[in-house]
């Protein structure tokens, strides 16, 4: 039986600050939403949640809780490093863009058009995860449409017709995926992370759970996705009779492989992606942030902002603003994001200034 494995994604949320000693405001970004996404992948019924090597996240697995950190499988990705470095390479000489070896970080002449660094940095975010997903039978949070949408941008702009061919037919590849939707079932809303990773390793151990992950992997086969669907739903629903979740019905989406005789993209830069591979399951995973996020807000987590490695941003000397309203993720890569509308950032900043000043009086 094989069980679903899923990528694990950052989910960096835009705080802002103020600092004590001086009043000024500091914008930062915290990582501390991380235990509201394990919600949302028990609903693709991962088992594992899978961290490059590379991850900065791996400086932190000793601070984790034993139960979250026995269901964190670390993969070596410097293979998958390698291969978006040789797949794009042409492309990045296009636009004179370098690869920092260390960081992986690519680096821009000045004044390069903001757009095409977003459509770069997407670009070859995309090309590792599904190579990732290739490479280990992984699900990975891919957002199908916008990722062919940078590819023609990018299209768009190269001239050189190697670059043109690789990207033609990564949007060849990316277009053997079509939509398959099923009922999944989530956790109870709830704001302690301790209770969220014990449900997790609570449903790990539990059979029905373990046929539900099963099934998942299952959709990928054409001819066996039919049942798996039917088997989906049943498991789904036999989660109400457990003590420890709360069953709730929720609609996701699935991107999945259509096999329908046409053979996959053949290139030698393609091919050292999907030789002898089977194409891994895509999840959209912007709305699972989404809810990720609406819990967080609500939750004892938005007063200790942290760092994508683990560690407390300086909370002691800083005064963090509460999560806004109108906060909101907007893309699968977490670039564009809203902190909160103007009159809201002001009234959060005048409160914090309200607080000092009382500070002031009294002392």
């Amino acid at each position: 039986m094989k069980k679903s494995e899923i990528l694990y994604e950052p989910l960096p949320i835009g705080r802002i600050g103020v600092k004590k000693s001086t009043e000024e405001v500091i914008v930062a970004k915290d990582f501390s939403c991380f235990a509201q996404m394990i919600e949302e992948y028990i609903g693709f019924g991962a088992i594992k949640i899978v961290m490059p090597s590379s991850a900065p996240e791996i400086e932190s697995l000793t601070q984790m809780p034993i139960l979250l950190r026995e269901r964190i499988k670390i993969v070596d990705d410097s293979e998958e490093i390698e291969t978006v470095n040789r797949v794009l390479f042409n492309i990045r000489k296009e636009f004179n863009a370098t690869l920092n070896e260390e960081t992986n970080f690519l680096k821009f002449p000045k004044n390069t058009d903001r757009k095409i660094i977003e459509n770069l940095d997407q670009l070859h975010s995309d090309v590792k995860k599904l190579a990732l997903g290739f490479n280990h039978s992984i699900q990975i949070g891919f957002n199908k449409n916008h990722s062919i949408n940078t590819i023609r941008n990018i299209r768009k702009l190269v001239s050189n017709t190697t670059s043109r061919l690789t990207l033609a037919q990564l949007e060849g590849l990316l277009n053997q995926y079509t939509n398959v939707e099923f009922d999944s079932f989530i956790t109870p809303k709830n704001d302690t992370p301790r209770e969220l990773i014990s449900i997790f390793d609570k449903l790990i151990n539990d059979v029905n759970y373990l046929q539900y992950s099963d099934s998942m992997t299952q959709l990928s086969l054409p001819e066996k996705r039919e049942s798996a669907l039917v088997d989906l739903r049943s498991f789904s629903r036999s989660f109400s009779s457990k003590k420890y979740v709360h069953t709730t019905w929720d609609y996701v989406t699935k991107l999945l492989t259509v096999w329908s005789g046409i053979p996959l993209p053949d290139s030698k830069a393609i091919s050292t992606i999907v030789k002898g591979k089977e194409l891994p399951q895509l999840v959209d995973l912007v709305s699972a942030k989404e809810r990720a996020l609406e819990m967080w807000k609500s939750s004892k987590l938005t007063t200790n902002p942290l760092t994508r490695t683990g560690e407390p941003i300086d909370s002691e000397n800083i005064q963090w603003l509460p999560p806004l309203g109108s906060m909101k993720i907007r893309s699968e890569g977490n670039r564009p994001f809203t902190i909160g509308t103007v009159g809201e950032l002001k009234k959060a900043l005048e409160d914090v200034e309200g607080l000092f000043d009382k500070k002031k009086n009294k002392a």
